[in-house]
Parts: structure tokens; C-alpha cells; sequence
């Protein structure tokens, strides 16, 4: 455990410490508006006021409502149209294609937007609202460009929602029928939408990253695990403290950053046989990747499946990867673009 003023807090890297920081919730709080002893420049990203970002007893309360729709009957419903999904990306995309663009990005936020009961002419905003949000971060936040794109991109995606809740269907007619506040509402939909497609994309390219040039596995469930584990779609995150504390054999202070490193966790030898080794048939598999406690993704479900479902199609078919561009960030690999080709032999 060491300070990093590249972080502004306290870095974490012990499974058993990441997951006692993920679990205690009353000493680690995801409460950053309220708890952070630093500046919050993006304090109005809405990321920060909801359901991850809720403490006891009000999260117990949202989570009780938002769950009635990713319960694993409700996930398994949509099984046959994430297939029919994907199996039309792959047909559109032809022998040679990005499977960002092509692949992961349309199959996520086609979901997320089913789910939300959002009209296809609309799918290119989510895209857009969520990377204008999501690059406004740290010292990001001093770029003006970034700055007016965050506050539009908030401002589009309030407008919209709140139109939606005019003509509500899919899951928000659902969340409409409880005592949700509109603001709490929209926050739930910000992150469904960011949250929700940005890991299932990012997991399915760290699959294909991961599993090219293998045969099948026996059992995609524990390849996908594995996947998890190993190239994590989130390499961190963080979490402040709310009263004096020894971790680490430091001591914390209330308002401390804390940022528990996934990444390192997943790989702790005291854990993790071989932890650097990719193991598609690793089982047991305590990764952390989904998070642990009452923050544990509320969509992990969800991503699995598609991400189980789009592989499938894809070992149903020779492919490799021609053309990768990736490059190391402070909590993992940032992934530009991947360039699969099928039938790579013809």
C-alpha cells in the first residue's frame, strides 16, 4: 500500500485489502460528494449521486427497486434477441472488420437502449453522452473543450430521460411506478447507460484479446471468468474514508481516497495460482472484478451473457486478430482498436 499523488490517494493492491475496502462500507464510503476531502470539479456527474455512489440506507432502498429488472429470469429473457443481435453484427460485418466498432460497442448499447426503451435514432447520443462524461475526470477537468462537452452531454441526456418520462416504456415505465425522485430516476438511467455498455464492451474486447488463438474452452463460463480476472473491465476504483482507520499498516483520515487496484487483486499469488498466467479453465476464480459487497455490478448478469453469447458465434467461425492497438494506462490496458478477420485461411 503506498500514497500516489498521481491519484491523489491512498492505492490498495492486496486482494484481501481491495476486498475489505469494497466490503466495509461504513469506513470506505463510495460517497464522494459527501465524504472526499479534495475539490470535486466534476462534482455534477451523475455517476457521483447515484445508485453506486449511495451509501446504506437510501442504496438498500434504490437497489430494491432497480434490481426487479436484472433478476437472472429477467436477464435470461433476453437471451434469443442478444443472439439474433449478434449474429446480425457479425453478417453486416463481413469477413474483415473492428470489433469495437462493429461488434462490441453496437451490441452493448443496443441492449442498454432496449432495456431503456430507447428509439435506434437515439443510440448514437448514448455513445457520445458517455464519452463526454466519462473523460471528464482529475486533471481532465482543467481542458475547456472537455469541460463544455461534459456540461452539454448532461444537459442533452437530462432533456432526454426527461422526455422519456413522458412516453415511459421498457424498464423505465417499470421504475416510474416506484417512489424514485425524477432525479434519481435520471442518475439510474446515466448509469445503466454508461455503466452498463461500457463494461460489457470493454469485456468482450479483453475476451477476444485473451482467447484468440486458442481453441474453444470447454466451459465460456469459466473462460469469461477467467477473462474477468485477468484483463478486468474496470482496473480500479475508488472509495473514501469516513473515520480514522489503520489498512495497510497505515493510518487513514476521514476523507481520504483510497483506490482499490482490481487489477493487482486479481493477480495476488497468496490468492491466484500462477496469476499471471491466463487459465480459461481456472476454477475456483475469486476475481474481484465485478466488485464485492453491496456495490457488486448490478449488471454482471447481463454482460456475462452477452459476452458468452458473442463468442460463441465467433468460435463458430475460424478468426484471428490482424491489427491491434492498445496502449498501458495507470489501471490497465486501453484498447483503440482490434481488427478481426473471419475465415482468416480463404
Amino acid at each position: 500500500m503506498r500514497f500516489a499523488e498521481s491519484f491523489g490517494g491512498w492505492v490498495v493492491t492486496r486482494h484481501s485489502e481491495v476486498d475489505r475496502v469494497l466490503t466495509e462500507h461504513a469506513v470506505f464510503s463510495s460517497d464522494e460528494l459527501r465524504y472526499s476531502a479534495q475539490p470535486i470539479p466534476h462534482g455534477s456527474n451523475p455517476l457521483l449521486r447515484g445508485l453506486q455512489a449511495m451509501d446504506p440506507p437510501r442504496h438498500h432502498a434504490v437497489r430494491r427497486i432497480v434490481s426487479q429488472v436484472f433478476t437472472p429470469r429477467a436477464v435470461a429473457s433476453l437471451e434469443p434477441s442478444i443472439t439474433a443481435r449478434v449474429h446480425a453484427l457479425l453478417a453486416d460485418a463481413g469477413e474483415r472488420f473492428d470489433l469495437i466498432g462493429a461488434v462490441a460497442y453496437p451490441l452493448s448499447v443496443h441492449t442498454i437502449a432496449d432495456l431503456l426503451g430507447v428509439q435506434p435514432s437515439r443510440w448514437p447520443d448514448f455513445v457520445r453522452w458517455t464519452e463526454a462524461i466519462t473523460s471528464f475526470f482529475g486533471t481532465f477537468t482543467a481542458d475547456e473543450a472537455r469541460r463544455t462537452a461534459f456540461h452539454q452531454a448532461l444537459k442533452e441526456m437530462g432533456d432526454y430521460f426527461r422526455e422519456e418520462f413522458e412516453r415511459p416504456t421498457g424498464i423505465i415505465a417499470t421504475l416510474m411506478a416506484s417512489d424514485l425522485t425524477e432525479d434519481e430516476l435520471i442518475d439510474f438511467c446515466a448509469l445503466l447507460l454508461i455503466n452498463g455498455h461500457e463494461t460489457t464492451k470493454t469485456l468482450l474486447v479483453n475476451a477476444v484479446l485473451c482467447l484468440t488463438s486458442r481453441p474453444r474452452p470447454d466451459d465460456l463460463r469459466l473462460a469469461v471468468e477467467e477473462v474477468s480476472r485477468y484483463l478486468p473491465a474496470t482496473g480500479g476504483t475508488d472509495r473514501f474514508v469516513t473515520r480514522p482507520t489503520m489498512l495497510g499498516g497505515r493510518e487513514l483520515r476521514p476523507g481520504d481516497r483510497v483506490v482499490a487496484m482490481i487489477t493487482a487483486a486479481n493477480r495476488d499469488p497468496e490468492v491466484f495460482t500462477d496469476p499471471h498466467t491466463f487459465d480459461p479453465d481456472r476454477t475456483p476464480n475469486p476475481h474481484l472484478s465485478f466488485g464485492h459487497g453491496i456495490h457488486f455490478c448490478l449488471g454482471a448478469h447481463l454482460a456475462r451473457l452477452e459476452v458468452r453469447i458473442a463468442l460463441t458465434a465467433l468460435f463458430d467461425r475460424p478468426w484471428r486478430i490482424t491489427d491491434l492497438d492498445t496502449h498501458r494506462t495507470p489501471v490497465g490496458i486501453d484498447v483503440q482498436k482490434v481488427t478481426v478477420a473471419t475465415n482468416p485461411g480463404r
